[in-house]
């Protein structure tokens, strides 16, 4: 029965095949008779009409050809060249780094290496006003005496540990401590710090502060690697040459080479930190060299060896080639002549204010353009307040006031004291260039009034200890030449409040005066912009009276860079020179092709 079924199914396929082959044979030959009529009949009528089939041709060329150029155009037009991630940037600097260890930065170079190793809780932008960095929130209470700091979440030091508050509590730990000998000017004396959790650090202050963030510009540095030596050693301790950051760059090595001059060359090789809270860094490396000199760096940027410095003056800018960039911009610091007023020879107000009057400041300031001028302790652009008058240059009016002192001059025009003897004034500079020189005719005009005048110039890279705590801790001079940082605000009381007069202090002319004191406090400490006012202008008239300082010039940063460079921007209005990193995370040396956003 079943060989019965089978066949019968076989059958059935076979007369289903036969049928479907016979069809496809039909379907064969009509087409072939149609294609023999359509086409090849009628191919000799081609002669007829080829005229109109090479130009149909020619038009359906014609069309490809412009669709393929038209995609060329397009393409091309949808795509520009940028900056991109990748490639690297080099500056010159000026200075040994002997410590990478930001709250022991004193020369150009380790200040330089610190703001790109390491981050701030808060640090100025490119507009002059504070950005939060590793703080993510900072609030006062009414009072302006309880300010609680919120860190961000997930940030990382560069070893991939986590940053906590107690990082923050033991670098302020470490900068009050005097055995560590930081050299970071913020102070939190009497100021009570407790650490509320991972994230959270609260600070109770001793009084009202209106200008807090101020106090929280300083590096943090990590407990986990530090904690565990003495404040004492820190400095000396491996960290100092093996730093772990929270900036955008990382260390990866140091190089050491010297010159046919006998000079020290240091090389030190930056890559992008990718625990940087900021992870849209586009360098891939930053290189800083040191130089002894600003010869040196002139000749490295003639020479290519380096993208850009921020270390040479107007004179030395105009050595370099007519294809490197410049841009000068005017910061928040100045240079000044801090009179030592607890020292023998300066204690009386008198011989201050001869000073004031017998020093002719336009030689001093001979080279220094108009726009420079620094006559007061603080900018208007940072508190508008109305300015004292200061007393006219005049050598007769100075002699008076040297004789009101108890001084007289000799038969040789030299000033002396009751016993007879010459009045010889030390001044003490750093040998930096514009200051050098306007420290040596400072020093001139002393000499014209009749002053004996040592002028010490002390060449930190020579030095076995650095300029700060060799001479500026101990106020091992009568005059001292220097340039400080004047902050955001206007805020002088870290450089004429007599609590700064101390040894870690930056009281630099050991100024003390009581109506001072009580008009920096209330000013910074009031929420009333007009008793703010009022202070402040109270205490710029004892500061005018009392002369602990005479205001030389405002700093200029004058950056001197490589074309193809994508850096600061030309408007931005820098505190500090080294406000140019604020935003580094987006600077760029690598161009290439990039499809334009629609």
């Amino acid at each position: 029965m079943r060989t019965k079924q089978k066949k019968g199914e076989q059958q059935r396929k076979e007369k289903i095949s036969r049928r479907i082959l016979t069809t496809a044979n039909e379907f064969g030959e009509r087409a072939g008779k149609h294609f023999n009529e359509r086409f090849v009949g009628r191919l000799p009528n081609i002669r007829e009409v080829r005229l109109w089939v090479v130009e149909w041709i020619l038009l359906v060329l014609v069309v490809f050809l412009l669709a393929i150029t038209q995609n060329i155009w397009y393409g091309e037009s949808f795509e520009t060249e940028a900056f991109v991630r990748g490639g690297e940037y080099s500056e010159a600097t000026l200075g040994k780094v002997n410590s990478m260890n930001p709250l022991y930065a004193t020369t150009s170079s380790e200040k330089t290496l610190a703001k790109l190793l390491f981050s701030n809780l808060v640090a100025p932008d490119s507009t002059g006003h504070f950005k939060n960095e590793l703080a993510d929130s900072v609030r006062a209470d009414e009072t302006l005496r309880v300010w609680t700091v919120k860190l961000k979440e997930n940030l990382k030091w560069s070893d991939g540990e986590p940053i906590k508050a107690s990082d923050v509590v033991y670098t302020i730990s470490l900068i009050n401590d005097i055995s560590a000998k930081t050299t970071v000017s913020v102070n939190f004396t009497n100021v009570k710090i407790e650490e509320k959790d991972d994230l959270t650090i609260m600070f109770t202050l001793p009084s009202p502060y209106t200008d807090f963030l101020d106090s929280l510009e300083f590096p943090i540095i990590p407990k986990h690697i530090l904690g565990d030596i003495k404040p004492a050693l820190v400095y000396e301790s491996d960290f100092s040459m093996h730093p772990v950051g929270s900036g955008p760059f990382v260390l990866n090595a140091l190089q050491t080479s010297s010159s046919v001059a006998s000079s020290t060359l240091q090389t030190i090789y930056l890559n992008r930190n990718e625990n940087y809270f900021k992870r849209n860094s586009k360098l891939d490396s930053f290189t800083l060299k040191t130089y002894e000199s600003a010869a040196q760096i002139v000749e490295a940027m003639q020479n290519a060896d380096v993208m850009a410095t921020a270390e040479l003056n107007v004179g030395e800018s105009e050595q370099l080639p007519g294809t490197i960039g410049r841009r000068n911009t005017l910061i928040n610091g100045g240079a000044f002549a801090f009179l030592n007023t607890t020292s023998e020879k300066l204690s009386n107000v008198k011989v201050r204010q001869a000073i004031r009057r017998g020093v002719d400041m336009t030689k001093v300031r001979e080279g220094i353009d108009d726009a420079q001028v620094l006559d007061y302790p603080f900018l208007t652009r940072q508190e508008a307040v109305t300015m004292p008058e200061l007393a006219e240059y005049d050598i007769e009016a100075a002699k008076k006031l040297i004789a009101d002192a108890g001084l007289k001059y000799g038969e040789d025009g030299r000033i002396i004291d009751k016993a007879g003897k010459q009045v010889a004034l030390s001044i003490a500079v750093p040998q930096r260039d514009t200051l050098t020189k306007v420290a040596e005719r400072f020093g001139d005009e002393l000499k014209k009034m009749g002053f004996e005048v040592v002028l010490n110039v002390y060449d930190e890279t020579k030095m076995t200890t650095d300029f700060f705590s060799a001479v500026v801790r101990p106020r091992d001079y009568d005059i001292l030449i220097y340039e400080v940082d004047l902050g955001v605000s206007a805020d002088p009381f870290v450089y004429y409040s007599s609590s700064q007069a101390i040894e870690s202090g930056w009281n630099l002319s050991n100024y003390a005066n009581s109506l001072a004191d009580d008009a920096l406090i209330v000013a910074r400490t009031t929420n009333n912009d007009k008793l703010r006012k009022t202070k402040y202008e109270s205490f710029m008239k004892l500061w005018v009276r009392d002369v602990p300082a005479i205001g030389l010039y405002q700093s200029t940063m004058i950056y001197n860079f490589m074309p193809n460079t994508h850096i600061y921007s030309e408007n931005s209005e820098l505190t500090d020179s080294l406000d140019r990193f604020s935003e580094v995370n987006n600077w760029a040396s690598k161009k290439d092709s990039v499809n334009m956003t629609p």
